[in-house]
């Protein structure tokens, strides 16, 4: 067995947070009776994907994303409501999702029957993440499960995978491989931490940064053949 371990990332690479994240706030939206049209989507998950680069940078710290996001977001569309409250409100929502990629259950079904050893590394709120796995009847998959907010320090920094090897228990880094779907956080993180990873690119974007992952998958089940 090349790799016994395997690290998956969360959203958009085992979970479909796109279709979480669109739910939640489209409900957060009517709750405060603010218009969940398409143009809101999408000035929403501009500032969200701003802000999460900052965090990963750490320019700023999870607090700090749960005000700016949607303070910014709601000056953006020149309406006034409370940003902490409004947050507050989508991540209870988004906490209770529990929507999958497809094929993604199938494969961690497969992995544990060939006693491959599986974790979960993902730079998401606790409140957040901790719920939306247990809602989708995930952990019984993943030996560790490590949470950027729990520890204090997100992907792609050096800490992050420092704390994940030690609960893993230490294994030899070519023993290991990370599946993710940000070339930012995933792919930077593994290379820089001397691990070999795979780029799950659903779509067949271009690789417009200086990150070159060991491997490159479109759908989930071809994980296998490099397995």
């Amino acid at each position: 067995m090349r790799y016994p371990w395997v690290l998956f990332d969360a959203d958009d690479t085992l979970f479909d947070f796109k279709r979480s994240a669109r739910y939640s706030l489209s409900h957060t939206l009517v709750d405060y009776q603010i218009a969940a049209t398409e143009a809101h989507f999408k000035i929403y998950e501009t500032i969200n994907h701003e802000v999460w680069l900052a965090f990963e940078r750490q320019e700023i710290t999870a607090i700090e994303l749960r005000k700016l996001r949607f303070e910014r977001f709601l000056e953006a569309i020149g309406e006034y409501r409370d940003p902490l409250e409004m947050n507050k409100h989508y991540l209870t929502l988004l906490s209770k999702t529990k929507f999958m990629l497809d094929g993604a259950i199938e494969l961690m079904e497969d992995l544990r029957k060939k006693t491959h050893r599986i974790g979960l590394i993902t730079n998401g709120l606790k409140e957040v993440q901790r719920s939306r796995i247990a809602h989708a009847k995930m952990e019984a998959y993943f030996e560790v499960i490590v949470v950027s907010d729990e520890i204090g320090v997100s992907k792609p920094h050096e800490g992050f995978f420092q704390h994940a090897f030690k609960e893993m228990g230490k294994p030899n880094k070519s023993e290991v491989i990370i599946v993710g779907d940000s070339l930012n956080s995933d792919i930077q993180g593994g290379i820089n931490y001397g691990v070999d990873t795979c780029w799950f690119n659903p779509h067949g974007a271009a690789n417009l940064t200086g990150h070159k992952p060991t491997y490159q998958i479109q759908k989930l089940a071809s994980l296998q053949e490099i397995l």
